[in-house]
């Protein structure tokens, strides 16, 4: 069965937003019906539910692990250099609820829309007074995502598929919390941000062979548009993934792939996040150059047909190899669950 879409993308240090856009390919999956199964299991509507959580921990310039005491700048102790920072996020844990309905137009073409909705806790510590430590949480809607998917051919052996899509930008990016920067809430970084801020185009295409040993090379890219209403826009983001798929029996279904992805750092800035002095950014998450870099992800998985009207899934993702542009804080793994019902 094809499973190509907007592949399960392993960024570097990512947003709240990029990390939902991680999971359209799984979504994309169920959408379109595969010919093996003939017309007569052939279901016009989808309706599913995702959900998926990713934890980061420790910190890497380059491929060089760095310590917490690394990162974090102590007044009388040491200089402050553009290395180090008075606040440092010791683990970011994001999750996203994601429910997409998706509607069969034939057998080889599909739109859906997806809408996010984002939760992200940070964990900080920091050498200002009264903030040893902290923690900032942010939460609502993501950015909603109209998409397309369509067979370009198919045969006995193999199937194409390209897939394209408008992200709109109706996630927030004018979170507050209480930081060090300053008395009362203030604009939070880059990181807790819920939305892109700009209209963003997903595309994909891939190749996977068929039977109950299959393989799928996909690729995939986030391109970004313009700049949004705070002077700045993500950097775009580029995969390419490969899977084994072994179907067990008409039901059962285990995967396990390699994922190697590259993302850029952030263009622009929001001048809210700095502050007067020889080294503006109080934080890592505030400097955009400290964002993207590239990474190379191991996972494994499984789809269970549990009927012709339902389909679970579950998957878990570890990287194996991190180049990021650091100071920044590292992934340490993802996993995530998902229910598809077909009507």
């Amino acid at each position: 069965m094809l499973s190509v879409g907007f592949v399960n993308l392993v960024y570097a240090q990512s947003t709240p937003t990029e990390f939902a856009e991680l999971s359209l390919e799984d979504l994309l999956n169920i959408n379109i019906q595969d010919s093996e199964y003939g017309e007569a299991d052939f279901k016009q509507l989808s309706v599913t539910y995702q959900f998926k959580v990713a934890e980061f921990e420790g910190y890497l310039d380059g491929d060089t692990k760095l310590s917490r005491d690394d990162v974090l700048f102590s007044p009388g102790l040491e200089e402050r250099t553009n290395n180090n920072f008075p606040v440092v996020p010791t683990i970011i844990d994001q999750y996203v609820h994601i429910l997409r309905v998706g509607y069969n137009i034939s057998n080889n073409f599909q739109i859906a829309i997806s809408i996010p909705y984002i939760i992200q806790e940070t964990d900080h510590i920091s050498s200002v007074e009264g903030y040893s430590e902290f923690l900032i949480r942010s939460e609502g809607l993501g950015d909603t995502v109209i998409s397309t998917s369509y067979h370009l051919s198919s045969s006995d052996i193999y199937s194409w598929r390209i897939s394209g899509g408008l992200s709109f930008p109706t996630g927030s990016i004018d979170e507050v919390g209480d930081t060090p920067r300053a008395p009362g809430d203030q604009q939070l970084p880059y990181t807790m941000q819920l939305g892109s801020g700009t209209f963003d185009i997903p595309l994909s295409m891939g190749i996977e062979t068929k039977g109950d040993h299959s393989l799928s090379i996909n690729l995939s890219a986030m391109i970004r548009t313009g700049r949004n209403d705070r002077n700045y826009r993500l950097g775009n983001n580029y995969d390419i993934r490969s899977r084994y798929n072994y179907r067990a029996n008409n039901a059962l279904s285990v995967f396990t792939g390699v994922a190697i992805s590259y993302s850029e750092a952030i263009h622009g800035q929001d001048d809210e996040l700095i502050v007067a002095g020889d080294f503006p950014y109080p934080a890592s998450i505030t400097n955009p150059a400290l964002f993207g870099g590239k990474k190379i992800s191991v996972s494994a998985g499984m789809n269970w047909k549990a009927s012709n009207s339902l389909n679970l899934a579950g998957d878990f993702s570890r990287p194996v190899y991190q180049n990021l542009n650091g100071p920044q804080i590292r992934e340490l793994w993802r996993a995530g669950i998902q229910l598809s019902i077909l009507y």
